[in-house]
């Protein structure tokens, strides 16, 4: 079995996968050829549908009623599509411009999306292919006509899908509704990873430095890290006797020419096979992947808090919506391993080692810009004490309880120079010596004061 071909198997994120999901063509052509198959099926050569097919769908028309019909299906469909598209692209613009441009991965990823562009092509394409079918037939007297049958059909799969589509869209105008999916699909990418977590090794307190040389493994390619495969890289090292370090990070922007990592084999001269088989593991593409991203998740919901807080807007409510989701999402995290990865072969000696961020990393990515911006609105400063509080009783590890004292600090001291000699300064700087006396003897949280709802 070829290297290549070894690589490929098992791989915790197939590049094909990745294809698929960002391919916005993909699902339009399979819509298109279910369209002309059901045409072939049930109007080019019905192959005597219609003493198969339920009472009543097999309807006695002629040729040119069925082609009318067919026209007229086929003119409601492109009607409704053209007005489908019209509103999504009203929503979708103010999804842009008032939370952010990143959010629109929830409507091109969406179910309702995924079934309605697809549902009205083939449907289309059906209708096409069957007024085609019947200008070549010369028979013009009534006989069973499963066409315009079905072509109903498909029209009412149509409706239901523009139902559900733009059921969905008006939710994308709620920033509540914004801000739940994102957490929501960012817990889920959270607990993915940590599952991958489950295999690691315990790591040592120093990386190990056999001797040797190392060498680097350079990418051809620019864009975004995507993924990397862990498992292929570990099952390369054990073949080849090789240890790995991978310096870059999932989500990480990458240049041609960039050191991905390095490479020790164990038993000779280094191959270099192995350094290509290596750079196939780290996965890069055009934009960032939301499926393996953890911080693309908080990067998005911090980018909500800061759109509200821009001058243009003004929206200190849908900041703090934000905040309280960055709240649930980083107390989840201190339950979940976080930080970087060891791998070992099945004898316990580490083989690959992968960098993560860490618990702190995530914090001070979830509050730093929101601090800088929202410092002179109180709501906003008082949501930021209470989410370095809340993950400060949850976090074990000093480095992160550091983090936290210094995020508290920063907001507080970010707070004073925006306020000044506002009234409302002793009340947060109150707030701020209450959670840090609560961190410091592990007690609950003092009640967020009245301003801070």
């Amino acid at each position: 079995m070829s290297m290549r071909r070894r690589l490929r198997g098992g791989s915790e994120h197939p590049p094909r996968r990745v294809l698929a999901r960002n391919s916005a063509w993909l699902h339009p052509a399979a819509g298109a050829v279910l369209g002309a198959g059901l045409a072939v099926l049930f109007v080019v050569n019905p192959f005597g549908t219609h003493h198969w097919l339920p009472r009543g769908l097999a309807w006695r028309i002629s040729v040119a009623q069925a082609r009318t019909g067919l026209g007229s299906v086929l003119g409601v469909v492109l009607t409704s599509l053209s007005i489908a598209l019209s509103l999504s692209l009203v929503v979708l613009q103010t999804t842009a411009s008032q939370y952010s441009p990143r959010l629109l991965r929830l409507f091109m990823h969406s179910l309702g999306f995924r079934l309605l562009v697809p549902t009205f092509v083939a449907t289309g394409v059906y209708c096409l292919v069957g007024m085609c079918a019947f200008g070549f037939v010369d028979d013009p007297g009534v006989a069973p006509q499963p066409a315009l049958s079905i072509a109903m059909l498909l029209l009412v799969c149509c409706g239901a899908a523009l139902v559900f589509q733009m059921t969905y869209m008006l939710g994308l105008v709620r920033v509540e509704q914004v801000v739940h999916q994102t957490k929501a699909h960012t817990l889920k990418v959270a607990h993915a990873l940590d599952r991958r977590h489950r295999l690691d090794a315990e790591q040592p307190p120093t990386a190990p430095a056999p001797s040797g040389t190392w060498r680097p493994v350079t990418s051809h390619s620019s864009g975004f890290v995507v993924d990397i495969d862990a498992r292929a890289l570990l099952r390369l090292a054990e073949a080849h006797e090789l240890v790995i370090h991978v310096d870059v990070i999932i989500g990480e922007p990458i240049v041609r020419g960039t050191q991905l990592g390095r490479v020790l084999s164990e038993r000779g001269p280094l191959e270099e096979d192995s350094t290509k088989a290596v750079e196939r593991t780290v996965l890069i593409g055009p934009w960032r992947e939301p499926d393996r991203d953890l911080s693309l998740g908080v990067r998005q919901l911090v980018d909500v808090a800061i759109k509200a807080l821009s001058p243009g807007i003004n929206d200190p409510s849908s900041a703090v919506e934000a905040l309280d989701a960055l709240t649930v999402l980083l107390c989840e995290l201190c339950t979940l391993r976080q930080g970087s990865r060891v791998l070992a072969d099945p004898e316990g000696r580490p083989r690959v080692f992968l960098r993560e961020l860490e618990l702190r990393d995530y914090l001070v990515l979830a509050t730093e810009q929101i601090s800088r911006y929202g410092a002179g609105e109180p709501a906003v400063v008082l949501r930021l004490l209470r989410l370095a509080g809340e993950v400060g009783l949850r976090a074990g590890r000093a480095p992160d309880q550091r983090a936290i004292r210094e995020v508290l600090h920063q907001v507080r001291a970010d707070a004073e120079s925006a306020l000044g000699d506002s009234s409302r300064l002793p009340l947060l700087r109150r707030y701020a010596e209450e959670v840090e006396r609560a961190l410091e003897h592990a007690e609950p949280l003092p009640p967020l004061p009245s301003l801070g709802f």
